[in-house]
This record gives C-alpha cells, structure tokens and sequence, in this order.
C-alpha cells in the first residue's frame, strides 16, 4: 500500500522578478531592500525568558513582514497535523488531536528559532513557494534576523510551519499508515497511539523522528522527552488529553485567584494603565478556561465584566510618553493563539 502525504500546499503562482515582488507586497522595491539592508538591525527584545528570546520588529519591517504573511503564508494550505499559531488552529486543537490516547510521546525541538538558520528560510522561499533567487534572497534577508527565524516576528510561526516541508509529511504519513497520530505545535511535537506499543516499536518512532529533525539541522530537548502511558496524566501542549481536553486543577486554581486579586485591587481604589492590562491578561486566562470548563466560566465572566465596567466608570490616567498607550481591550472571547498571529 503506498502511503497518503499530507503535505503544506502554496496553490498560488511563484514570483520570478523583485518588480513583481513590490507589486505583491504593494511597496516600492526601492523600499523593500533599503529596509532589508538594516534587517538585522530593525528588532527590539521583547521578551528574555531562561533560554529563550522573543523579538518585535520595528515598524517600517513590521509592516513589510505583514504584507509578506497576507501575500503569501496566509495562502498557504496546511495539514492537519500542523497546529502552531495558524488562523482556526491553537494549542487546544493541537491536545484534542491526542484525547483517548494510550500512550504519548511527547517530543520538544532544542532551540528551535535560533537554529533555523537563513539556508533553511531561503530554502522555503526558493523550493517551497517557487520564487527566483533573487526574490528568495531578498525575503529571507526580511524575515530573518542575524541569520535566523526570530521568535516574535508576525512571519516567524509561519515559517515555523514550514521549516520540515520535505521530510515531516512522510514521517506523519508511516505513523498514520500504522494507526499512530503525529502534529507538531510549532516546536512541541506529539505522537500517540489508541492502542498499546511494545518497546521496540517506541525505540523506533523515536529514532525516526530524532532522525528528521537531524536531516532538517536541528535536535531534540532530551530533557524534554516524555512518554506516557493511559494510568497516567496525559499533558499535551499543557492540556490534559485522558479522556477529554482539560486544565489541570492547579491552572483552574489559578485563574479563580487572578479574578480575585483583580476585584481586590478595584476594591482598593486602584486605577493605573498596568491594572488595565492585568484585567486584560484575566479576561483572556477567563476566556481560555471557558474553552474546557464552562461551569467555572459561568461564574468568573460575569465578575471580570464587572471588573471592566468599574475601570471604564473610573478610568486610569493617561501619561503621554513614547512607550505608553491605552492597553488593547481583550474580550472575554478573545484568541488566545500563542505566537500572535
């Protein structure tokens, strides 16, 4: 029986000359290389956290990345199994594709953004998307940053998505071919079987997906490594996945805490832009837990739309500055994608 490939299909026409390029993206090509030039150059750390860093381009780049998402990575077609930061998918669809399993295995790619290194970006935009050389040359230089994927960039989980374009439909295909589900949430990959694997079986799977990531550059956290049986707490991306998706208890706990730290400092007369911005961070953790428990839902959304009609009543003051502005309302609904897509 020959295997099904589900692969990421680009369905639109390659482009061949920087002039369409601009045209695609809508700005001048005179433009396009002049940011490119200071490409590595146009980032702010945005996030510094154990052995991570996460970036934010600067505005004129900000914008050309977009154009660049919008152009061409919002067409792209995707499998499945491919869940990190793409519109419709997050972490809960990605754990859901693993309830009832009876035994996971749970893989994490070492330093994932910094070691997909420029060749690999070019090698998308040349062999992937089709475009010339030079076209591909010019994009890697706009959504790389000092030879790599920055983490941050609104292009970056796109390319995250894509950096296994030849080898991972073939590993998720002769998975599937013997009843195992494979999909990857950016650098979280996840593999697992409704029924039991004897150990040599594991050893391999293992090896094949270790061996993948060799052939695409990069390397697994061992330390990460995990594998679970059904007599255990099954995580997967942080969502338990036994029977159906769920929080742990300690997250729930958590949440109902945050709501009540948010009420208590209302109650206190508290009014500043970084209350503001707490409310927010408790309406969307309030928002994700109604996506698993809507009893608890039912009880805290009332409170936090309370909370947010005490600091509309009673605004904080606004201070005129170069970094300061009002925090972005997020409603109880909001996405809570991972990667800001």
């Amino acid at each position: 029986m020959s295997l099904i490939l589900s692969k990421p299909i680009y369905p639109c026409d390659p482009v061949w000359t920087l002039e369409k390029l601009g045209e695609a993206l809508r700005i001048d090509l005179a433009e396009l290389q002049a940011v490119a030039a200071v490409a590595n150059r146009s980032y702010t750390k945005k996030l510094v956290k154990k052995d991570r860093e996460v970036f934010s381009a600067r505005p004129r780049l900000k914008l050309i990345q977009n154009r660049i998402k919008m152009a061409f990575l919002h067409r792209v077609i995707f499998p499945e199994y491919l869940t990190g930061s793409l519109r419709g998918c997050d972490y809960v669809t990605n754990a859901k594709i693993h309830t009832n399993a009876r035994i996971l295995i749970c893989e994490d790619v070492q330093q994932f953004f910094p070691s997909v290194g420029s060749e690999k970006v070019k090698d998308i935009w040349l062999n992937f998307f089709g475009f010339s050389e030079g076209v591909a040359e010019l994009l890697t230089k706009l959504t790389t940053k000092a030879g790599a994927v920055p983490q941050g960039a609104s292009t970056s989980s796109y390319l995250a998505n894509l950096v296994l374009w030849r080898t991972e439909p073939l590993l998720q295909a002769k998975l599937a071919d013997h009843g195992i589900t494979y999909s990857r949430y950016v650098d979280d990959m996840s593999i697992s079987s409704e029924f039991q694997l004897e150990p040599a079986e594991l050893e391999r799977i293992i090896a094949d997906v270790y061996g993948m990531l060799r052939k695409n550059g990069l390397s697994a956290k061992r330390k990460k490594h995990e594998i679970f049986r059904e007599s255990q707490r099954m995580v997967v991306t942080k969502v338990i996945v036994n029977k159906k998706a769920s929080l742990s208890k300690d997250r729930r706990s958590a949440i109902r805490t945050q709501v009540h730290v948010l009420e208590s400092r209302i109650a206190a007369g508290e009014n500043s832009i970084e209350l503001s911005k707490f409310l927010d961070q408790t309406s969307h953790k309030v928002g994700q837990l109604g996506r698993f428990h809507k009893n608890d839902y039912r009880d805290l959304l009332p409170r936090v739309r309370a909370a947010r009609e005490a600091l509309r009543i009673n605004p904080p003051p606004f201070i005129t500055g170069d970094n300061d502005r009002w925090p972005e309302a997020a409603p109880p609904h909001a996405p809570w994608e991972l990667g800001g897509i």
